[in-house]
């Protein structure tokens, strides 16, 4: 696919930027990925997933053919999420502890091996959470824990060296559980 994506470069750059279309075809899926694992609402993955490949077009002539055109379209996909954050943060509403219901936070509460939350409950608690994380923390977090990304990845990705992905990983992990433990002491 490397290669062949080399080959649609180079078409749209001579002249076919219809061909731009088969870029957008071949890469959805994996945008989309990257987009979901930050906002939830399809919707608006679908607004993100679009103010990728605009950019990418925009910006087409940055693309040098160093990487995979696939990890700079990542990396795209990425400061868009990252952006969509940022904004979000400012207008974000809060979700009451209330509305989450009492068997929701109870598993902090429970001693039991034996899980007593549903996946979906575990997963709103979760993103209550980490709506508590600044965006870069969260976007560590998410590339590090939830994707599996390992460092080496994430420093290209986000433009950092290897140190400050660990340091910001340590201090974002040890706000997570300053605000799980607080939610734990809050019901």
């Amino acid at each position: 696919m490397v290669n062949e994506d080399a080959e649609l470069l180079g078409r749209i750059r001579n002249g076919a930027p219809d061909d731009f279309a088969e870029i957008v075809r071949r890469h959805q899926t994996q945008v989309f990925a990257i987009l979901y694992r930050y906002e939830r609402d399809v919707q608006r993955v679908e607004d993100l997933a679009q103010e990728t490949f605009v950019k990418a077009w925009r910006f087409l002539d940055k693309y040098d053919g160093r990487a995979p055109f696939h990890h700079w379209l990542s990396k795209i996909a990425l400061h868009v999420a990252l952006d969509h954050l940022r904004r979000q943060k400012r207008t974000r509403l809060e979700t009451p502890l209330e509305d989450l219901g009492e068997e929701a936070l109870e598993w902090l509460h429970s001693p039991d091996e034996e899980p007593r939350l549903e996946a979906k409950q575990a997963g709103e608690i979760l993103a209550m959470a980490m709506r508590e994380l600044s965006p870069e923390d969260r976007q560590v977090i998410t590339l590090l824990e939830l994707e599996g990304r390992s460092v080496k990845e994430i420093c290209q990705l986000m433009g950092t060296t290897s140190v400050a992905v660990r340091v910001r990983a340590f201090r974002a992990r040890a706000k997570l559980r300053k605000v799980l433990t607080r939610l734990q002491n809050t019901t």
